[in-house]
Formats: structure tokens, C-alpha cells, sequence
């Protein structure tokens, strides 16, 4: 093995030994969730809640695409959070609750094509 892989390696080891660290004391699940927070605030106009009806638990909130062509572009949840706060919070989405999603994607008729 060359020295150039083994310090790859090394440092990939490292990695994710500080990974593992941070995992478990609860960090990286706290940092993700200070960032839903942000996200779904800013889509909510300024307010932790649904834009339609108000609700405002988080754990039942979540992005909608405006345009309902969210099943085109399926992300991870987390990734497409930290991927809009990067691309400075483009247009498109809206904070709905849960009930207000499935209301919405009746109502408009957004069910996946494919």
C-alpha cells in the first residue's frame, strides 16, 4: 500500500471515530435539528407553524414544494435542508403541516406518475 492511500485510509478512520463521537453524544442530532428549525421557520413566514392552519409542532411540520412536483425531486429530509440554507433559501417551498400536505396534494391532485 502506498503512502498516499494509507494516509487516506488514516484519515478516513479518523473521520469516522469523530463521527461516532459526535453521534453519540447527541451533537449531530441537535445541529440537524437547530437546522430544520431555521428552514422550516423561514418557509413559515417568519414562524415555526403551518401556513395554512398554524400547527406547530415540529415533529408533524416539513417542507412542501409550492408547485407540487416534490416527488420528482425526492431528497432525504435532512439534505435538502442544509442543501436550501447553502443555495441561500430559494423559492418553492412553504412549511405545511402534515394534514395540510395530504389536503393539499388531494386537493391539487399531486399523486406520483411514476
Amino acid at each position: 500500500m502506498t503512502d498516499k492511500y494509507r494516509d487516506y485510509f488514516q484519515r478516513s478512520e479518523h473521520n469516522r471515530k469523530v463521527y461516532l463521537k459526535r453521534k453519540a453524544s447527541g451533537k449531530i442530532r441537535a445541529y440537524s435539528q437547530k437546522v430544520k428549525a431555521e428552514i422550516l421557520t423561514h418557509y413559515g413566514n417568519g414562524r415555526l407553524a403551518c401556513i395554512m392552519c398554524g400547527f406547530s409542532d415540529i415533529r408533524a411540520l416539513s417542507l412542501d414544494h409550492i408547485d407540487g412536483t416534490g416527488w420528482s425531486a425526492r431528497r432525504s429530509g435532512h439534505a435538502l435542508y442544509h442543501q436550501l440554507r447553502k443555495a441561500g433559501y430559494p423559492e418553492g417551498y412553504q412549511t405545511l403541516c402534515m394534514n395540510c400536505q395530504f389536503i393539499k396534494r388531494q386537493e391539487n391532485n399531486e399523486h406520483r406518475l411514476a
